[in-house]
């Protein structure tokens, strides 16, 4: 229970730090760990064999003290009772709004919704900004960040071969994120909700599984104070995020938040992010351009009630269309967002410069409107039109199977 620290034996990574600055520092980027006294050289040397700096900074005592040295002199003592109780206890009132409808009503024609949806900063091409990083280094890059031979079509999801130091490996990395904050600023809830199904659904149109799927949460709100409904926004957006978890079955194994986004009478909007990691042979990942002229694309859409997708129906979707990827009958997949199917289908098409004729049942609200938690399936052979509308996997699930074009 007792810590002696030697606090100028600490790496750094440049001078002028004081003491405090050597405990605490987040920019240090280091991890501490304890290992038996008769452990440490040979932990040592092979952290050396990782190319990993590993230095001796502290020792177990039983002094139940945690005491710190800075320059000769014990600059933290500090009992270990006190640690144990946590400091002084905190409590605060928090009132949860009931949360506004997240229907997003679409008015005016089809021109009009896609030349406005087109110019929207939320839509449209973030080329400029992507190509100021390297998406080449290490040679791994799966999923290029724009694709088609226009390389106009931005991926979902970053895919990257796991790298090894020597050898070959097809095992990739499959990253993905969701938010939406028009959602989350009407109904914190549903907008986390809606962020960890979106993040999930993005591996899944990245031709990934499910089975292995982890997420990390990003949360910034306004300063609360000791205002009890700004206290609201961040447990409505946990609990969200939280019974997301428990629907889907995978677990947030990392996070970090912020409380302070307030300047003067400016606050960032509530703010949850989700991103979803998982791992994935790199011959199953798909790109989300459109691959030829004639395929048929279907629209998979899992049962909603109350705003929200239910999660039957979408744990049973996401299985399907995986089974599809392994199968190899699907060329592209796209899984609606911000911008719904609109969205997908203008930046499916921009990659090899193709057209698209949406099927005339469709209505300018099913076109524009959100459809969290659907995909957008461009089949390889159109025979395959059949065999998903008979798939008894979706019989009774609540999965509505649509013609997109």
């Amino acid at each position: 229970d007792g810590l002696d620290i030697d606090l100028n034996k600490v790496p750094k990574k440049y001078e002028g730090l004081d003491g405090t600055e050597l405990a605490i520092s987040e920019s240090q980027e280091r991890m501490a760990v304890v290992v038996e006294q008769k452990d440490m050289n040979r932990f040592m040397e092979l952290a050396h064999e990782e190319n990993l700096e590993a230095t001796h900074v502290a020792t177990v005592t039983d002094t139940n003290r945690l005491i710190a040295h800075w320059n000769g002199k014990d600059i933290i003592n500090l009992s270990r009772d006190f640690l144990n109780s946590n400091g002084a206890e905190k409590h605060i009132t928090v009132k949860a709004a009931a949360g506004k409808s997240i229907y997003r009503e679409v008015k005016g024609s089809f021109s009009e919704n896609m030349t406005a949806l087109s110019e929207d900063l939320n839509v449209c091409s973030k080329r400029g900004l992507s190509e100021r990083f390297d998406s080449t280094i290490g040679a791994g890059t799966v999923l290029m960040p724009f694709g088609g031979k226009h390389q106009r079509t931005p991926i979902q999801a970053m895919a990257a071969k796991i790298s090894v130091e020597k050898g070959h490996t097809d095992d990739t990395s499959v990253m993905a994120y969701g938010y939406n904050p028009f959602i989350t600023e009407k109904n914190c809830y549903k907008g986390a909700y809606l962020a960890v199904v979106e993040s999930a659904a993005k591996l899944i149109a990245a031709g990934a599984g499910f089975e292995d799927t982890y997420l990390t949460f990003q949360e910034y709100f306004g300063k609360p104070g000791h205002d009890s409904a700004r206290w609201g926004q961040p447990l409505e957006a946990l609990l969200g995020a939280f019974d997301a978890q428990l629907d889907l079955g995978i677990a947030a194994i990392g996070g970090k938040d912020s409380m302070s986004g307030t300047f003067e009478k400016l606050d960032v909007p509530p703010t949850l992010v989700s991103f979803a990691i998982t791992t994935e042979d790199a011959k199953y990942i798909t790109s989300p351009e459109y691959k030829a002229a004639g395929h048929k694309v279907l629209w998979l859409k899992p049962e909603y009630k109350d705003e929200l997708p239910v999660k039957e129906s979408l744990l049973t979707l996401f299985s399907y269309v995986h089974k599809l990827v392994l199968e190899g009958k699907l060329a592209s997949i796209y899984t609606p967002t911000y911008g719904g199917a609109a969205e997908a289908v203008l930046k499916q098409c921009m990659g090899n410069g193709f057209g698209f004729t949406f099927a005339p049942s469709l209505s300018v609200q099913d076109i524009f409107g959100y459809q969290y938690g659907s995909f957008l399936l461009e089949l390889k052979d159109n025979s395959t039109l059949d065999e998903i509308y008979a798939a008894p996997e979706l019989k009774g699930t609540g999965i509505i199977i649509a013609d997109l074009g």
